[in-house]
């Protein structure tokens, strides 16, 4: 009497449990890394809005017209930047919102905040104006208390 045997082309439970936890063990992975992959996306957004506030508030002062006689006090003309005259100093803070949308003072939705300080150039009608350009957010924490920042020095020869 001989015995026979049945081949089965299925899986065997010892398989199919690996083959779950593989799976688990890999969505676990996953699911870990989501939130560090978010904090990262966040911080690029950031750091991206923050260069293009810089970017646009130094459009905004090389655009400023030269004053006649040179080296005099001026406005900008779409932030409204008070530029002092060669030789003196001065720092104007604006904030943005996540729109891009300035504003003289802290906002519910100002998420950026922007300090423009004036370096004195020495004086003189042919001297350029110095410019420390700071962001930093959140708009409402202190400077030193921001969760990030990005500045820029800048020279305008507008005198």
């Amino acid at each position: 009497m001989t015995r026979q045997t049945r081949v089965h082309d299925a899986f065997s439970l010892v398989e199919v449990t690996l083959a779950l936890g593989v799976a688990a063990i890999s969505l676990l992975v996953i699911f870990s890394l989501l939130p560090i992959g978010l904090q990262t996306n966040q911080r690029a957004i950031e750091q991206t809005a923050s260069a293009d506030i810089l970017s646009a508030v130094t459009a905004d002062l090389r655009a400023t017209p030269v004053t006649n006689p040179r080296g005099g006090a001026a406005t900008s003309t779409q932030f409204s930047i008070s530029i002092p005259a060669a030789g003196s100093t001065g720092t104007i803070t604006l904030f943005f919102n996540s729109a891009g949308q300035s504003a003289t003072s802290l906002q519910s939705d100002s998420r950026y905040r922007m300090t423009a300080t004036f370096v004195s150039n020495g004086g003189g009608a042919k001297t350029a104006t110095f410019a420390d350009l700071k962001v930093t957010w959140p708009a409402g924490a202190a400077i030193a208390n921001a969760q990030g920042s990005a500045e820029m020095f800048a020279a305008f020869d507008r005198n």
